[in-house]
């Protein structure tokens, strides 16, 4: 195996089996990649980019996949907490890896009320005020 080639992966379901491939993977990225999704917890340092290029484009798609995933779970997030007027957002943060000052942060940027037990207008009128600060 070439070591220097770009990886691809394979996602699929063992139910319906449809999947969707992925290409040109730098191979760092997609076996730190797969580590995490397997949750290990050893995290290794690049070992088939060596040299600037191939290490800053490796970096390059680190981040974008990164950027996405932050999105993503910012959404996730706040589409746990509507689940329920009850939703545990002590678990929520934890399943985050968050604090929960930075969970309430997230969750007041799209919209979800800090303090759930407060009428609607009550926290919209403390949000206006809140922001001509």
């Amino acid at each position: 195996m070439n070591d220097k080639q770009n990886w691809y992966a394979e996602f699929g379901s063992a139910t319906n089996k449809r999947e969707d491939t992925v290409f040109d993977i730098h191979p760092d990225l997609a076996t730190s990649f797969a580590d995490a999704i397997r949750n290990r917890v050893n995290v290794q340092g690049p070992r088939h980019a060596q040299g600037f290029d191939d290490l800053t484009a490796t970096i390059a798609q680190t981040s974008r996949v990164i950027q996405h995933l932050e999105a993503f779970r910012e959404l996730a997030i706040a589409a746990a907490d509507r689940t329920s007027p009850h939703a545990d957002r002590k678990a929520i943060a934890i399943a985050a890896a968050m604090p929960p000052s930075r969970l309430y942060r997230l969750l007041e940027k799209h919209g979800r009320p800090r303090d759930r037990k407060a009428p609607a207008s009550i926290n919209n009128h403390v949000n206006r005020h809140h922001k001509e600060k």
